[in-house]
């Protein structure tokens, strides 16, 4: 089995068997922790910010590997002890990228979408921007530059990435001596409040004693309310990414003074030019002014059709990040490839367009089933002339030929249903 194959394999099964053991512990506590569309947002905004990863880390890493070979003035010997320095240099300024990203507005846009969600689960993890891709390089160029390879700081990446999983844990109580030292799920309940006590503290990824020596420190004293003060209702992972920044072009679009056109993006979320107030919030309220949990309400059968196409589309995911052979430091990297390999195009083509007819399919909009016929059509098309060479094709093309045809019939089925559903109210 090839290396890459083996590593994403063993991860997949990793994510898989912590959502469903947090599941299965949210149960015996009767704790609520997953909606179908939220989760299925978080998921679709992780592929997206992947499949951009996927062609940027590649560029990356060997921008980095580049670095560390001619401009480092020292290359790092590695062992354990410059493991573990490594890992703490990688922590610190995860720290003031995420501390950053709270305080100027620019990052914020990227960053927002992390705590759009209402819920906080290990879903959560995969809520990421793609926005955030570009700007990790200016953060973590310095590993490079002080002598850290391309590998190196690779692997912290990953190793932060993995704890995350630990830390957007809401079944996991206090742990008592952790606390001191570590970021536990205790701690980073805390940064996603949205209570105003909790705002903008505890920024640490693995190690909370950045909070503590730099005063952004707090304890969990009770559950926090999670989401973002303003308030995000749409599954859609495209709205998700571009909302904040649509926000911002509108103030700065709106404000006379150019200097403030300029601040809008340079200051923290909290401030708005004297001229242009903050954009209405986008939650809802009861009868009596109190907000009301986001919810988008999806029968059964519908939940299961999505829910089956997501795991079509988190398989075409998953194939991109295998088709493609990761860059070695060291070797020629065949930049060109990415952009006209017929197998990688079409896999990012899918995952694209589904993330966006699935968000369609959720939020019921007008249209949406056309849309959700349109990504079968394309989905059946781009398997057959991007993989007819390929020595499985005889068994992949009629598999997904089938699978399609089978969802399409079901998606008639929905159809069908939904319109009498119509009919019966309009009379």
């Amino acid at each position: 089995m090839n290396p890459i194959t083996g590593v994403i394999i063993t991860s997949v099964l990793i994510v898989i068997g912590a959502l469903v053991l947090e599941s299965y512990v949210a149960k015996k506590k009767k704790m609520t922790l997953y909606r179908l569309s939220d989760s299925i947002t978080n998921l679709s905004c992780g592929m997206m910010e992947r499949v951009f990863d996927f062609f940027l880390s590649v560029l990356i890493l060997f921008g980095f590997q580049y670095i560390y070979e001619n401009v480092a003035p020292y290359q790092i010997p590695m062992n354990i002890g410059t493991w573990v320095i490594a890992i703490l240099a990688f922590d610190f300024l995860a720290y003031w990228f995420h501390r950053l990203s709270h305080e100027i507005n620019f990052l914020w846009a990227a960053h927002i979408v992390h705590h759009q969600s209402e819920e906080l689960n290990l879903t959560t993890v995969f809520r990421a921007s793609l926005f955030a891709v570009f700007y990790r390089v200016f953060f973590f160029v310095w590993m490079a530059l002080a002598g850290f390879n391309a590998i190196t700081i690779g692997v912290c990446t990953m190793i932060l990435g993995l704890f995350q999983l630990f830390t957007h844990s809401r079944v996991i109580g206090k742990l008592g001596v952790f606390e001191k030292f570590l970021t536990t799920p205790s701690h980073h309940r805390v940064h996603h409040g949205r209570n105003e006590k909790y705002m903008d503290h505890n920024y640490s990824h693995i190690f909370i004693i950045w909070d503590k020596i730099f005063g952004t420190f707090i304890e969990e004293d009770e559950e926090p309310t999670y989401g973002i003060t303003t308030g995000f209702e749409s599954a859609n992972a495209y709205n998700a990414n571009f909302s904040y920044w649509r926000n911002l072009l509108i103030r700065a679009k709106k404000t006379k003074k150019i200097s403030d056109k300029i601040k809008v993006f340079t200051k923290g979320p909290a401030w708005t030019p004297d001229d242009v107030p903050h954009l209405p919030n986008e939650y809802k309220t009861d009868d009596n002014g109190n907000r009301i949990h986001h919810h988008i309400p999806i029968s059964f059968e519908l939940g299961a059709y999505i829910l089956l196409n997501v795991a079509i589309t988190f398989s075409a995911f998953a194939a991109l990040m295998v088709v493609f052979k990761p860059y070695k430091p060291g070797e020629y990297f065949p930049i060109e490839e990415l952009f006209s390999n017929h197998q990688i195009l079409a896999l990012v083509g899918i995952v694209l367009l589904s993330v966006f007819a699935h968000a369609r399919m959720m939020e019921q909009t007008k249209f949406a089933i056309y849309i959700d016929a349109f990504r079968l059509i394309v989905l059946i098309t781009l398997t057959f002339f991007a993989f007819k060479e390929f020595p499985f094709a005889n068994w992949l093309i009629p598999t997904a030929s089938v699978v399609c045809g089978v969802m399409l019939l079901w998606l008639i089925r929905l159809g069908v249903k939904a319109s009498k559903k119509e009919a019966v109210i309009a009379a």
